[in-house]
């Protein structure tokens, strides 16, 4: 692989490597330890307030939010993860009060898709951009000129 087409191919091979592992690692890694009022506090910022509009938990001062974190504290007490009190909000509001998707599943697709659609562009640009360069290299032959001075009339 040490012709220039080689080296080229080697380097997109290799950032989509690194592509995928991010993808994986992002949506599968889980968050580093972090103590109960940092993870209430965080789970909050990813709950709507049922009552506000467009106001997370953590941002609101109503008394159904403050109901909300209150649930939070006491499940995060009880040793339940965060997608079990996500899973939980969800049912008793609806899908609705979820701020962010899931990062697994389906709604997983809501991270990795905008990110794949991206690669996918950049890498059709790149394509489209050296066909557009390499596009000059067609010449014309004796008898393509032969043909076209036939067709102007200038001789057989």
């Amino acid at each position: 692989m040490s012709s220039p087409t080689g080296r080229r191919t080697a380097g997109w091979l290799a950032l989509a490597a690194v592509l995928a592992v991010a993808l994986v690692v992002g949506v599968a890694s889980d968050p580093p330890a972090r103590t109960d009022a940092d993870r209430a506090r965080a789970l909050a910022e990813t709950v709507a307030c049922p009552q506000c509009d467009g106001q997370s938990v953590a941002d609101s001062d109503s008394p159904a939010a403050q109901g909300v974190r209150s649930v939070i504290d006491a499940r995060i007490a009880e040793g339940a993860s965060d997608a079990e009190i996500r899973d939980e909000l969800a049912a008793s509001y609806g899908e609705r009060v979820l701020l962010t998707p899931g990062r697994s599943g389906v709604s997983s697709l809501v991270w990795t898709l905008p990110v794949v659609a991206l690669v996918v562009a950049l890498a059709f640009l790149a394509f489209t951009f050296r066909r557009w360069r390499g596009g000059g290299a067609a010449r014309a032959t004796d008898a393509d000129r032969a043909l076209v001075s036939r067709a102007r009339g200038g001789g057989s």
